[in-house]
């Protein structure tokens, strides 16, 4: 079913350690958590979530509960952090208090977000699609 030397699960569980590994650097003394990660999906399933398995989400939050919210540095250390495990980044211009920036390996797509009014770092990243594996 899968065309290249990596199944949809390898991927996943590739993208699911680098999510955890960026988090745990950019914010060193906490502990990073999974918030969403419910596997293998169909993008384009109908209501009835038939359909051959496409493509894995998964969401890492992260941070400091007892420091103030500087998103600016966040995103910006998250940026270094990715580029130097090889990433290609886009940080985006700050819109109403929001930061992000946006990531691209190898067919791994993530986005990183951090908010003035939050102390939390939201990283969210998606498998190739299982065709591109």
């Amino acid at each position: 079913m899968y065309h290249g030397s990596v199944t949809l699960t390898e991927a996943r569980n590739h993208l699911r350690s680098e999510l955890l590994a960026v988090a745990a650097t950019v914010v060193p003394d906490q502990t990073p958590a999974v918030t969403q990660d419910v596997g293998p999906v169909d993008q384009g399933a109908l209501s009835d979530e038939s359909g051959p398995e496409s493509v894995c989400t998964i969401t890492v939050e992260t941070g400091d509960p007892t420091t103030t919210p500087d998103p600016e540095a966040q995103i910006g250390f998250a940026a270094e952090t990715l580029e130097s495990r090889g990433w290609k980044v886009t940080i985006s211009e700050p819109t109403e208090g929001r930061h992000e920036l946006t990531a691209r390996r190898q067919g791994y797509d993530l986005t990183v977000t951090a908010k003035t009014t939050d102390w939390r770092l939201t990283l969210t990243g998606q498998t190739p699609y299982v065709d591109d594996l």
